[in-house]
């Protein structure tokens, strides 16, 4: 599957999901794909999205993950971090039972994160990346920097 690809079927899902109210095509000069995902909050999160080839390990050959419960999206004071988006966009990609995708984990997950983001195994033995690009709180602009996100927004 191409980025492209990844992007329809996330946005599909995304649709979906509880606390986020719209999730659309986002691109700009150095990232040509990539989703725009509003939270019920009036936050909003851009991620990029990359595809690599199969790899030595073909997760497509496993069953599917099970999706875990959907976590809490929003902390006390009603905001986000990108530790709780990343639980929160793979449990609800999970979730989604989309048969293009195997399995999904967040970054920090998996080590410690230099810059948030969800990953996909996808079916056909492909990955897809979904590093956190921007965040922006309700009725803030995001950084002019890529990578520099808010704390909590």
């Amino acid at each position: 599957m191409g980025p492209e690809q990844v992007r329809d079927v996330c946005i599909e899902i995304l649709a979906k999901a509880p606390d986020i109210t719209s999730t659309t095509s986002w691109s700009d000069s150095g990232r040509p794909c990539g989703l725009l995902i509003a939270f019920s909050s009036g936050a909003r999160l851009w991620t990029a999205i990359t595809t690599a080839g199969a790899t030595d390990t073909d997760p497509s050959a496993e069953a599917p993950a099970a999706a875990p419960p959907l976590p809490a999206l929003f902390d006390d004071a009603g905001k986000i971090t990108a530790t709780r988006a990343e639980q929160y966009l793979t449990a609800v990609l999970l979730a989604g039972l989309a048969p293009q995708i195997a399995s999904a984990y967040g970054y920090s997950t998996t080590s410690p994160a230099q810059h948030p983001g969800v990953g996909l195994y996808l079916a056909d033995g492909a990955r897809a990346f979904l590093p956190f690009i921007y965040t922006a709180a309700h009725g803030k602009k995001p950084h002019t920097r890529p990578f520099h996100l808010d704390a909590a927004f």
